[in-house]
């Protein structure tokens, strides 16, 4: 007789901001098990009560680790399961970003990040663990990023005023992330034996702000080769997005891609 295939379990990353806890909200809410890391967990759970999850369903699907992204050990926790194997996770959303800005005298680059290589290195983090817990099992990874560091040859992806914008306001934001895009590309072309992941999916959201969502129905999406150019997207629908395409379903279409999401 076939052994019974254990239910998925979905590991996240930075669920603090906003994009990968609507993700998570909208994860919970489909019943799916999930594993969260966060440096101050009543943070984390007043935040997604924020986003309407039942206190009740926090305590039965939800397992925070308390710790720090660049915490090897702490990361650990967060990727294996609780079941009797501690098997790894299925999936992996990581939504690590630098939060703390930091005013410089620079006026070409006026803000920095207290923690300017926070993405990369997590990244680094996130699959050295992997690969120290079970080289067998490859979770696919979804990966938040943004607009602003298409893949060398590939089209822009913002529009022309912001052209501008971003290189002035984000470079050392914008750079750090260029660095873990670039890294999980050079990943995924080891030998299958030697990666730590499946997959991934880098989702890169034009800029964000929160308010009422407009629904998937007002999302564009492309890839790097052909991007969805546009202003803005809410955070709601980012998450919504993410939880639909890339956790509930296989998101084939985007492995090892690149996908921008704009109104």
């Amino acid at each position: 007789m076939a052994e019974a295939k254990s239910p998925m379990t979905v590991a996240f990353f930075g669920a603090t901001g906003d994009c990968t806890g609507y993700c998570l909200a909208s994860i919970l809410a489909s019943g799916i098990s999930c594993r969260a890391l966060a440096r101050t967990p009543s943070k984390l759970t007043a935040s997604l009560k924020a986003k309407g999850v039942s206190p009740e369903l926090l305590d039965s699907h939800l397992t925070i680790i308390e710790g720090n992204a660049k915490d090897v050990e702490a990361v650990k926790q967060v990727l294996q399961t609780s079941d009797e194997k501690g098997r790894v996770v299925d999936k992996i959303v990581s939504g690590i970003g630098g939060t703390q800005i930091v005013f410089t005298w620079n006026p070409l680059r006026p803000f920095t990040l207290s923690d300017p290589t926070i993405c990369q290195d997590a990244g680094a983090t996130l699959l050295q663990a992997l690969q120290e817990l079970d080289p067998a099992r490859k979770p696919a990874l979804v990966n938040v990023l943004t607009t602003g560091i298409a893949p060398s040859g590939m089209p822009s992806d913002l529009p022309f005023p912001y052209k501008i914008l971003y290189p002035w306001l984000g470079h050392v934001m914008h750079e750090d992330k260029r660095v873990l895009q670039d890294r999980l590309v050079e990943h995924m072309r080891l030998p299958e034996s030697q990666r730590a992941i499946s997959s991934f999916t880098n989702v890169k959201p034009s800029l964000l702000f929160d308010g009422e969502a407009k629904g998937m129905q007002a999302t564009r999406q492309g890839v790097d080769e052909t991007p969805a150019v546009g202003y803005w997207i809410n955070r709601a629908d980012v998450g919504a997005w993410m939880a639909e395409n890339l956790v509930n379903q296989d998101g084939k279409q985007w492995k090892n891609k690149g996908v921008t999401l704009t109104y």
